[in-house]
């Protein structure tokens, strides 16, 4: 099997590291943060000093991080990735970034031999754990038949959707859904507890209905209703980010996004109660104020 090498062992970059040693891929990592490291070290990855280190010993190097800004460091900065990526090597960035910076990094890698390939996943933490991550893949399709086994191993719906940056455009698509249908939720189930219907009694009646979606069986279940709005996982700031290249995109091609304007708003006003850290569905919580209830299980 291929040397990989992943950067970025965070919340979600971690667990799916984890997931290519299970596999048997021999894995050499690096984060910024060292003591991210350890953990993967204890289960058999090799460690390296750099970006550019993780490039020069492996063919397939994996990014996970946070924003553009941290992928175009960690890829074209000082001991980056581009500055130990062989000819022929394969940069997999896997992180939710806007579509331009990919294609700039793509074009500045291709003049030195090597592909790369956008690879941004969906479905969250509790996925990424489990290995069953949706996956959606921009680049060259010989390139993403070459690499879909070590992406096999992260994730179990796989998409190569065209073109280098097509899969952060499909993924921005994801979070614009996931986030408008997240506050409509928080205004909806917020009425509905505040108008006299208990809120177990409302989540299971609103399953077996139209109105019934992911969101609802997943981030809803899973966190407002038990009260679990933990730092860590995918929070309020990342999900105003992914909003925020929504916009940027919408005003570069001139497509009006209300709703996903609405929503940034909404993120926002949970920022600014003190939500910033805390799992996205907490945009509930400033309305729950206002409104004097919660849309929490009795049991």
């Amino acid at each position: 099997m291929q040397n990989i090498g992943f950067i970025g062992l965070g919340a979600m970059g971690g667990p799916m590291a984890r997931n290519l040693i299970k596999k048997g891929f021999p894995l050499t990592v690096f984060d910024i943060v060292a003591e991210r490291m350890a953990p993967l070290k204890a289960e058999g990855a090799g460690t390296a000093a750099s970006c550019k280190e993780a490039a020069e010993k492996c063919p397939v190097v994996i990014t996970m991080l946070p924003a553009s800004a941290h992928v175009r460091e960690a890829v074209l900065g000082k001991r980056g990735v581009a500055e130990g990526i062989g000819k022929g090597s394969v940069l997999i960035d896997m992180s939710t970034i806007d579509p331009i910076t990919t294609r700039e990094i793509a074009e500045f890698l291709e003049k030195k031999g090597a592909e790369m390939l956008d690879a941004p996943v969906a479905r969250g933490v509790p996925a990424a754990v489990a290995g069953t991550l949706v996956i959606y893949v921009g680049g060259k399709r010989e390139v993403f038949d070459r690499t879909r086994p070590i992406l096999a191993a992260m994730g179990t719906d796989i998409y190569h959707v065209g073109d280098i940056g097509n899969g952060e455009v499909v993924k921005i698509v994801n979070n614009i859904m996931v986030a408008v249908t997240t506050c409509a939720l928080a205004e909806a189930l917020v009425l509905g507890v505040k108008a006299g219907v208990k809120p177990d009694i409302l989540f299971e009646a609103l399953s077996s209905g139209s109105g019934n979606s992911f969101v609802l069986q997943n981030h809803y279940k899973n966190s407002v209703l038990k009260g679990k709005f933990e730092e860590g996982v995918f929070p309020v700031d990342y999900m105003l980010k992914d909003l925020d290249l929504a916009l940027s995109t919408g005003t570069k091609l001139r497509i009006p996004l209300q709703f996903a304007a609405l929503s940034a708003q909404q993120y926002i006003a949970a920022g600014a109660a003190g939500e910033s850290k805390k799992y996205h569905p907490a945009v509930i919580r400033p309305l729950e104020k206002l409104a004097g209830v919660e849309v929490r299980s009795e049991a």
